[in-house]
């Protein structure tokens, strides 16, 4: 029974992470600087696909105490969350947000020091 609890708080932290992600991109929250720019459509794409995946999770988790041949599935669609959440992770620390600085510097090196 302690397996479940984890199972649906995994589904529901997939789906707030995914809507958040989604979200993000067309109303952002303004906590970063506009120089940390965040890839639209890809953010989009993690977003939709994480809502999506911990949706059908919690869908299926919770038809498996009406139908128990979906039981066995839990522990899959579990460790699938833990992959996705995963490589979520690597793909924000890695890949999501890429500082893009725009104009000149604000400091001009005119002696050749570095």
């Amino acid at each position: 029974m302690l397996f479940l609890v984890f199972y649906f708080i995994l589904s529901a932290v997939l789906v707030f992470q995914g809507l958040h992600l989604a979200a993000e991109t067309t109303t952002p929250l303004g906590t970063l600087p506009e120089e940390v720019a965040q890839d639209g459509p890809t953010s989009r794409g993690w977003g939709g696909l994480l809502m999506a995946y911990g949706a059908f999770s919690a869908l299926i988790g919770a038809l498996g105490f009406a139908y128990p041949d979906l039981a066995p599935a839990r522990p899959i669609l579990f460790l699938l969350g833990w992959i996705f959440l995963a490589l979520f992770g690597l793909w924000v620390l890695f890949l999501g947000r890429q500082a893009e600085f725009m104009g000149k510097p604000t400091l001009t090196d005119d002696h050749g020091h570095h």
